[in-house]
């Protein structure tokens, strides 16, 4: 007897939990969105409309096809009454669904309408792209009005005259230039095309071009020249041959540190054993957990003055001003935010800089650090690396 009380009590505690289980929510759907308005905008629309009147509208939802088989939704709150749908690759006519939704999923008739995008930015950015031959290989020159998100990718001919891929930059940066390097003097085909987000992407602009002639220099020939009005003072042991150790991180072991209250300006002096015509640097940010890159004691705008017979003195008499370099986000963001392409471009590949071509040949540098990224009055380094034309 005992046993099918318990078996009676399972059964009404099953009952129970299909009737909490149940739906709840039965309201109606809305009445469609009225006055609905579309102006174009760079790959997109800004659409306004009026809200259905009712209390149960949870959000308007816009539906539409960017190319065939991709279909795209944007949701705005019940509290907006306007949103932006962008991805679209071209500036045709595009029609576009819009629902009024209701707390329970419930979507109104829809409303539809055509809107006419601006010119794509993964179109504005490709019509301005140029090429120009540099140092070790191609540069290219872009101009992204808009700030969108693009992704501008090389190609360049492999040993069996295939165009394959040499070098992929992200950026939302308003205007900039970047590299594609690590080939000989050889003229050959390069070529450059513009992606984006939603995977639209442009023509492709092609050029035969033979990049400049370069060498990496040896840091195994590098030496410190401690001059009488260098102004660093090292961290917690850090020398400056971690400048060129090729190890790459954030400890005191493995980057440059100058001491915290060394002030700025400050300046470091480098016999790089040869006499050379330079044509470029690479700078490595730290990459450290707390640290990283584009803050703290990172460079920012910084100065490479050469000599190939300094004073002993430490004076800047027979110094000649080289270049003068400013780190900048490839992403174009704020101070205090660094993208994952932000942090790849600085410490991993490394921030590279061209030196005016008309530059004297030199033996001796003095880096000059003018500010950092943060409120600091000391900076840090990873790596330095240099290329040119030895003597």
């Amino acid at each position: 007897m005992k046993k099918y009380i318990i078996y009676a009590g399972l059964i009404s505690l099953c009952y129970c939990k299909q009737d909490i289980t149940g739906p709840i929510n039965k309201d109606h759907a809305p009445e469609p969105v009225t006055n609905v308005k579309a102006t174009g905008i760079a790959g997109g629309a800004l659409i306004s409309y009026s809200r259905p009147k009712g209390g149960d509208l949870l959000y308007v939802k816009a539906v539409y096809s960017i190319r065939p088989g991709v279909e795209r939704e944007v949701k705005a709150s019940y509290y907006q009454n306007n949103l932006t749908i962008d991805g679209f690759p071209d500036t045709l006519d595009y029609p576009v669904k819009l629902y009024a939704v209701s707390r329970g999923e419930n979507s109104s008739a829809p409303v539809t309408i055509s809107v006419k995008p601006l010119t794509p930015p993964v179109k504005a950015v490709f019509s301005q792209l140029k090429m120009s031959p540099t140092f070790g290989g191609v540069r290219i020159s872009f101009v992204n009005d808009a700030e969108a998100d693009v992704v501008i990718s090389v190609l360049a001919n492999d040993s069996t005259n295939e165009l394959v891929p040499a070098e992929t930059f992200y950026t939302k940066r308003k205007e900039g230039s970047f590299a594609a390097r690590g080939f000989n003097v050889n003229k050959r085909k390069f070529g450059v095309y513009v992606r984006d987000r939603w995977n639209n992407r442009s023509d492709t602009l092609f050029a035969e071009l033979t990049p400049f002639f370069e060498k990496k220099l040896e840091k195994s020939k590098f030496k410190e020249l401690d001059l009488p009005t260098d102004t660093y003072s090292g961290h917690i042991g850090s020398k400056i041959p971690n400048l060129w150790d090729d190890k790459l991180g954030s400890g005191g072991g493995v980057i440059f540190h100058t001491k915290p209250g060394s002030g700025l300006p400050q300046w470091f002096t480098i016999d790089l054993g040869v006499t050379a015509t330079l044509s470029r640097l690479k700078l490595h940010h730290r990459d450290g957990t707390t640290a990283g890159p584009y803050t703290g004691g990172d460079p920012k705008v910084y100065e490479i003055w050469g000599s190939d017979n300094p004073g002993i003195d430490g004076s800047w008499n027979n110094w000649k001003l080289l270049g003068r370099f400013q780190s900048v986000k490839p992403s174009g963001a704020p101070e205090g935010t660094v993208t994952t392409e932000d942090k790849q471009f600085a410490t991993v590949d490394g921030e590279d800089f061209d030196f005016p071509a008309d530059i004297p040949p030199v033996r001796y540098l003095r880096f000059k650090t003018i500010k950092v990224w943060g409120l600091l009055d000391h900076l840090y380094i990873a790596e330095l690396t240099f290329w040119g034309n030895v003597q």
